[in-house]
């Protein structure tokens, strides 16, 4: 795969943003325009990376018990991050800002080479855990998205499956907490889910678009972060030919199996001085 996105300011950031020319025919770029203040959508990023992402200290989070990690295999939960507010040079208003920071929140994780945050497709509640042997449960689990049953998705290393990085990403970007379970988050009980969208949308950047193969609302099977109708950002072990966190086109399944969404950004944050 081509490194088909540019740096974006200081490249110890780690976040790739803003659309270039695709390296190899056919790979998906970004496709949204950011009209805010890019520098104002990352300039926390560096001291929110060194928060602690769990509430369960480092020292417990490889501890086994009957040969099984924390959580059924999951390891620790996230923390609550603190809300964020509008920057005053965000240079857009209220919501498009806090829609292009979970954009960017997103595009800090994703899976090319060079991101230092780059993430794989794992079981994990957060980006953190490192695990270095399979988490999968013994006897089997309820497991959750739609490779939810590959070994793969246990493997060692780092990684979010597709409903815990959707949480990551509005908990990290804005302060928004809900839990990681995508059966809990399509129902509106894991949390601060906001506002509901119907299937036929409209959706806007930064909207949840839950999905199932057989377009049925009893089995949601992956979630999605919206970015335009040509574009989303997901976790998939593999899709489009690409692993891990990745923007991928709204082609076939992305687009007919589309179940209904959540918009998380419902109530807008102070608006930018100046």
């Amino acid at each position: 795969m081509g490194l088909a996105y540019k740096w974006f300011a200081a490249v110890t950031l780690g976040l790739l943003i803003g659309p270039v020319a695709a390296a190899d025919p056919g790979e998906p770029s970004l496709g949204y325009q950011f009209r805010c203040n890019q520098t104002s959508l990352i300039a926390d990023f560096t001291t929110r990376d060194a928060l602690a992402p769990s509430d369960t200290p480092p020292s417990a989070w490889y501890l086994k018990n009957n040969g099984q990690y924390l959580n059924d295999g999951w390891g620790p939960r996230a923390a609550t991050f603190s809300r964020i507010s509008v920057p005053a040079d965000a240079g857009c208003d209220s919501r498009t800002w806090q829609q292009e920071r979970i954009l960017a929140t997103a595009l800090h994780y994703l899976n090319v080479a060079g991101n230092p945050q780059a993430l794989q497709y794992r079981h994990h509640h957060i980006p953190q855990w490192d695990p270095q042997s399979s988490t999968s449960p013994s006897g089997g689990a309820d497991l959750i998205g739609s490779e939810g049953r590959s070994p793969q998705t246990w493997a060692a290393g780092q990684g979010l499956d597709c409903s815990n990085f959707t949480a990551w990403v509005y908990n990290y970007g804005l302060g928004i907490k809900f839990g990681g379970n995508v059966h809990d988050q399509y129902a509106g009980t894991a949390g601060s889910m906001g506002q509901r969208i119907p299937a036929q949308g409209p959706f806007e950047p930064g909207d949840l678009v839950y999905l199932h193969p057989d377009a049925t609302a009893d089995e949601i099977s992956h979630v999605v972060i919206f970015v335009d109708d040509d574009h989303i950002i997901d976790s998939r072990l593999n899709a489009q030919n690409l692993s891990g966190v990745q923007i991928r086109t709204r082609d076939g399944w992305y687009r007919t199996a589309v179940v209904g969404g959540w918009r998380p950004i419902t109530e807008l944050a102070s608006a930018p001085e100046g």
